[in-house]
């Protein structure tokens, strides 16, 4: 994800103290443009709670996730696997409902990056995509491929954290789409069997035929090796330890950014609410538009997201909602914090527009989920969001604001 900078002024505003490279846009502010300009004080003042509210979810529906998968590792079975899949879609959801305020223009202090703890590189470790699910665990066919299965490497924090993305950005080991690779398998149908508390038959391949000879952990004699299927799952106990070490690294770093949108002390809450209403909304627009234009129409559209759930067009719905709510909070058009408010009081044909837009976008994702995956299908949601992004366009020529050209 590359991440705007900030206009100039929210630049000189909030982070003059980091050494950072120079913005690459600019908002003009000429005092005679100052008039235009609406009141999106109550916009302004919320944004920052709003970020932290649903960031907090996320690590809600994270934990409730974790306890999901615990209930799955103490009785495997096709009722707590469900279960654990119907709360990893749900944290997946929240997640992407946040995924808006990670495009806001806001710069991280050096020494973040320098650590691994920036913005960026924790998108990163909770949402990388696409993943080879053959790094993590086994394929059909290849019964011993991927972390689980490579006894040679120790499962802790660090080597998980060293793993990820190790020589290729689909070699993921942490995050989200490891967990749903979990759950799910690369067909879609992995067994509850997979996660029984149970020792292992067959852990080490001892020869390289066609049958797959494996050493007998009975015994520590060769004269006891046996021929195992192709197919035979092992390292069961492994495959538990893993799914429990990724869940809770992601806690770990929704709680960072939870921290940092905290309202009384979080670092990105303190830059917001130390700029002007104007700037915080000219940086929404940009991060609505960057978030349009990269996120949904350049990878979401274009890729599969969540592959092995077959749910990707939930990722779309669920970064759609992230929209929605920050022009209607809660639903409530009335809500004075929200963007609609904003436009109401400029014009309200903008804001009626973006309320047919937003459930004209729903309507043709919900097709999607309906009818399946089509290019179609696809080709009518992708014809509505640049639909959108005209519309936030003209809606920021109207409240006098600019916005970096699209390409």
């Amino acid at each position: 994800m590359h991440r705007l900078r900030l206009p100039a002024l929210l630049l000189a505003a909030l982070l003059a103290a980091c050494d950072q490279n120079p913005p690459t846009t600019s908002l003009p502010a000429a005092p005679e443009q100052e008039q235009r300009l609406p009141d999106s004080s109550g916009f302004a003042s919320h944004l920052g709670l709003m970020a932290y509210t649903r960031m907090s979810l996320a690590a809600q529906s994270a934990q409730e996730l974790d306890s999901k998968l615990a209930a799955l590792l103490y009785s495997p079975g096709e009722d707590s696997l469900d279960a654990a899949r119907e709360a990893w879609r749900s944290a997946y959801d929240a997640w992407l409902e946040t995924l808006l305020y990670a495009y806001l223009p806001i710069n991280d202090p050096p020494d973040w990056a320098s650590k691994g703890i920036d913005y960026q590189r924790t998108i990163t470790l909770l949402d990388s995509w696409p993943i080879e699910g053959g790094y993590i665990d086994y394929l059909p066919g290849y019964p011993f491929s991927g972390i689980v299965n490579d006894l040679t490497l120790p499962l802790n924090e660090d080597s998980l954290l060293a793993q990820h993305r190790f020589s290729d950005p689909t070699y993921a080991s942490l995050g989200y789409h490891a967990l749903e690779f979990m759950l799910w398998g690369a067909d879609g149908e992995r067994p509850p069997r997979d996660f029984l508390p149970q020792e292992n038959t067959a852990p080490v391949v001892a020869s390289s035929d066609e049958e797959g000879t494996v050493a007998n952990p009975e015994t520590d004699s060769g004269d006891a090796d046996l021929p195992v299927s192709v197919n035979t799952v092992q390292n069961h106990n492994r495959r538990r330890q893993y799914v429990q070490l990724v869940s809770e690294q992601l806690q770990k770093h929704l709680h960072r950014l939870q921290r940092r949108w905290e309202p009384s002390n979080g670092y990105y809450a303190g830059l917001l609410q130390h700029a002007r209403p104007e700037q915080v909304l000219n940086a929404s627009l940009m991060a609505m538009q960057q978030l349009l234009s990269e996120e949904l129409l350049g990878k979401r559209l274009s890729g599969n997201s969540s592959e092995f759930s077959n749910s990707s067009w939930a990722d779309a719905r669920a970064i759609v909602q992230g929209i929605r709510l920050l022009f209607v909070p809660e639903g409530n058009p009335d809500e004075p914090s929200g963007l609609a408010t904003v436009l109401r009081n400029r014009d309200q044909a903008l804001q009626q527009a973006w309320i047919q837009q937003l459930d004209l976008i729903d309507a043709s994702l919900s097709d999607w989920q309906q009818q399946g995956d089509s290019e179609p299908v696809r080709q009518l949601c992708r014809q509505r969001l640049i639909e959108l992004l005209s519309l936030l366009q003209r809606t920021a020529d109207a409240l006098g604001m600019q916005l970096p050209d699209t390409q």
